[in-house]
């Protein structure tokens, strides 16, 4: 059942190429749609345009034709007053008779050439004296008054009561004198007419009597209008448009706002124009179907062009997309196998990059990311399963020899064990320690070390059986289980091995290295029931072994003296392994004197373990096992790493911390400690180093070395113990000491001790002599004390002055406790 997260996630999903497209079309939808505004707004403009100049020109040319008409009958006037023969019907009294005469023979053609319909004459006095046709009607009073002139001016009218005539009235003499009014009346037809041939736009003309208030009126009120049969029906189905159209530039040109209109699929334009004479106005009719069409072709085209392109353009989204969007997918499906480790199946369904016509791009380089991020992430896969497999390897075995290791050695010998006890089988496991191994170290370095133990595991391995389980336990220390073994075959595999490390030769720098093994035999499961009983036998036997001498072999025997002795040094290594591993070593610390002042010069660093128990326990018990096992180094280190700390948490310290012997060929001592003065911050000379006469002197290249390293850091050395071994002035003056410390024998009698009290003083001026310090232990009363003044000893260390403590307690001194304690406390390290 799905959740409803994911029900919202599938319904709010739609492709990318799908919202492309969708946005892309609304986009292209309104831009094609303002492009189709403009395009008919434009060409509505221009059409406008284009008809107000035409309604212009037909305004000018209408009326031209109308002041063409009175031009004409202007002309005719002049030419009536001739008609007929001259004197033909006998002599006339007047020039009216004349005119009628002239009119009755002639005045056809006045109808025929210039579509003259009437013709009046008045007499000076404004009387109507002739009308011609007969029946014509005589012009109303008000016309006639409107014809007759004062002046001697012609007079132009337009009157359309009913039909619509042009008149021209103009003042005639006769025989020298003015004699009347001729007055012509001409028909609009052939102007409208005329009118319709230049412009093709049909005309109606009406006068403000025939329209209420001015307005244009309905047909067939129009006296004078072209094609009524064509113009009647436009005028008709347009006239509320051109009563509602609002008056424009009225008595100029055209009168009223044009009115567009459609009629039987045609298009006209009506308009109208006013002041073709006082209450004569004119509708013009325009059909302009072209140009509308014009304008609905341009638009529609404009829309079709915008839905073409949108159609070419969303089809080329859409196929861009789809390739797009293909790959992107291949992708999104591809990545998950990145998870389950499946690279090559990964790469096989990424999308391929390049090979389109297309240049690259982002999908583009998203693939070779992808591709990348793949090989990157195999390679990583690759690192880790051989790291893997290599932590793996290195659980079980040595990597110098790649021997199992002890961990590996336990677990194997303990199966062996196990099924030798199930069915009574029997073997043996022997325990090789190498002889003289520390001098090929000392003299080659540990590089030639390192080859000698390869060299041996290598000899070791050759003489085993896939069965036998052959390690390398630590240092120079090799276990070799073999099972299914008799006492005989046990001893015969011990000599094979001691001939066959005894055949290992190291040639370097001119010296030959050659070792030996001391092996130490137990037999299982007769000597032991647990693999560390039978292992801690076999040690022991081979330390019978090395008694013996060197290259020898020891059967473990139950009456062994010397178990006791392996026993307590195998607990105090295990010990001293839980010590520094549950941290239960402590530094106290004992003040070290200014005679002179009676102040503390500074504090020596002593060094206590705290065991299971809580109790204290002094360095003489764990300091020599850790010198055989190598943990003093160990040790070291400690001791050094917490004194400076101890020192960077308190500035007013100064301390003194004991070195081992085996400080001397500790490479790393010297980085350590330049490491941890910089990372506490502590300024060299608050440090001493301490180490004993008997260390120094027994490696005196190496101490001279180590003193000289340590100087070069800004810290002191003393030289401890001093008188107590095979010290001499030689040594003192070649070693760099900046201090000596007087060993405690010379000290303890010398209130009552003058043999005592006479070395002493030697040192003292000896030492002073070669620009050293020197400093008494074993300061126990104070009569020692005011003798060490005497004597001129610098300074005095010793339970009357102060015992060890947990903290380095500033106060008043010295503490005058002139007790005797335990002598294992000044056992230093």
């Amino acid at each position: 059942m799905d959740s409803p997260r994911r029900k919202w996630t599938r319904l709010e999903f739609m492709s990318l190429r799908w919202q492309a497209l969708i946005a892309l079309s609304l986009v292209l939808l309104v831009v094609n749609g303002a492009l189709a505004v403009m395009a008919y707004r434009h060409s509505t403009a221009q059409f406008d345009l284009q008809q107000s100049g035409v309604r212009d020109n037909q305004v000018r040319q209408l009326r031209g034709l109308l002041g063409r008409n009175y031009e004409e009958m202007t002309r005719l006037v002049s030419v009536v007053p001739l008609l007929g023969p001259d004197g033909a019907a006998g002599p006339v009294q007047d020039f009216g008779s004349r005119l009628r005469r002239g009119l009755e023979t002639e005045g056809a053609l006045l109808g025929l050439e210039w579509d003259v319909r009437s013709v009046f004459w008045i007499t000076p006095d404004g009387r109507l004296s002739l009308v011609w046709p007969a029946d014509v009607s005589a012009p109303g009073a008000e016309l006639l008054t409107a014809l007759t002139r004062k002046d001697d001016a012609a007079t132009q009218l337009l009157a359309c009561q009913p039909e619509c005539l042009q008149f021209l009235a103009a003042p005639v003499l006769w025989e020298g004198k003015s004699s009347g009014t001729l007055v012509l009346g001409r028909s609009l037809a052939d102007a409208l007419l005329a009118f319709n041939v230049l412009t093709g736009a049909e005309v109606a003309v009406f006068t403000a009597t025939n329209a209420r208030g001015g307005a244009v009126p309905a047909p067939p009120r129009f006296p004078a209008m072209t094609h009524p049969s064509r113009t009647a029906p436009i005028i008709r189905a347009l006239a509320p448009d051109l009563a509602a159209a609002p008056t424009r530039n009225p008595g100029t040109a055209a009168g009223g706002q044009p009115v567009l209109g459609e009629l039987g699929g045609q298009w006209f334009e009506v308009f109208r124009v006013d002041g073709l004479a006082p209450g004569v106005s004119a509708l013009v009719v325009d059909e302009v179907t072209a140009e509308r069409q014009a304008i609905q072709w341009t638009t529609r085209n404009s829309i079709m062009l915008g839905l073409g392109g949108l159609a070419l353009s969303g089809s080329l989204l859409f196929w861009l997309a789809q390739s797009s969007v293909g790959r992107l997918r291949r992708i999104a499906a591809a990545l998950p196998l990145l998870a389950e480790n499946r690279y090559a199946e990964l790469r096989a369904n990424l999308p391929p990059v390049g090979g389109r016509l297309t240049p690259a791009d982002e999908l583009d380089r998203l693939s070779e990311t992808a591709q990348a991020l793949t090989d990157r992430m195999e390679m990583l896969q690759r690192d880790r399963e051989e790291a893997e497999t290599r932590l793996v390897w290195l659980a079980d075995h040595d990597p110098l020899t790649r021997l199992y290791n002890r961990r590996r050695f336990n677990d194997d010998f303990g199966r062996v064990l196990n099924q030798a006890q199930r069915f009574g089988h029997r073997g043996a496991l022997l325990f090789l320690d190498l002889d003289q191994f520390k001098d090929v170290n000392d003299l080659s370095g540990h590089q030639v070390g390192d080859v000698m133990l390869q060299r041996v595991a290598d000899e070791l391995s050759k003489l085993t059986h896939p069965s036998d389980i052959l390690a390398r336990l630590g240092g120079d220390e090799f276990s070799l289980v073999v099972p299914e073994c008799t006492d005989a075959a046990a001893l015969a595999c011990a000599e094979r091995i001691q001939a066959a490390v005894r055949s290992i030769q190291i040639r370097e720098h001119g010296r030959v290295h050659r070792v030996t093994a001391s092996i130490g035999i137990a037999l299982f499961p007769d000597q032991g029931q647990e693999p560390q009983e039978i292992l801690a036998n076999a040690d022991l036997a081979m330390f019978q072994a090395k008694e013996k001498g060197r290259g020898r072999w020891h059967l473990f025997a139950a009456a062994d003296q010397a178990r006791e002795q392996a026993d307590a040094r195998v607990t105090w290594r295990d010990k001293i392994t839980e010590g520094l591993r549950d941290e239960r070593f402590e530094l106290h610390f004992q003040p070290i004197v200014t005679i002179a002042t009676g102040t503390i010069d500074h504090w020596e660093a002593l060094l206590r373990l705290r065991d299971a128990h809580g109790e204290l326990v002094y360095p003489d018990r764990f300091i020599p096992v850790a010198e055989k096992t190598g943990q003093i180094q160990a040790i070291d280190h400690w001791v050094m790493a917490h004194a400076v700390g101890i020192l960077g948490r308190d500035p007013r310290l100064r301390l003194a911390v004991n070195l081992s012997g085996s400080a001397m060929d500790d490479p790393s001592l010297l980085p350590d400690i330049e490491r941890m003065l910089q990372e506490h911050r502590v300024a060299p000379t608050r440090l001493t180093f301490e180490v004993t006469e008997t260390a120094a002197v027994a490696s005196i290249a190496r101490a001279t070395e180590l003193m000289q390293g340590i100087q070069r850091l800004g810290c002191r050395f003393a030289l401890d113990d001093f008188g107590s071994g095979y010290a001499s002035y030689a040594y003192l003056r070649r070693l760099p000491v900046d201090d000596v410390k007087i060993d405690g024998a010379f000290i303890r009698d010398l209130a009552t001790n003058r043999e005592d009290r006479i070395f002493v003083k030697a040192i003292t001026d000896m030492s002073h002599g070669m620009g050293k310090q020197v400093t008494a232990e074993f300061v126990e009363s104070a009569a020692i004390y005011t003798v060490l003044g005497e004597l001129g000893v610098d300074c005095a260390q010793g339970y009357y002055l102060g015992r060890p403590t947990a903290t380095a307690e500033h106060g008043p001194w010295p503490r005058p406790v002139a007790r005797r304690e335990r002598v294992e406390d000044n056992f230093n390290v």
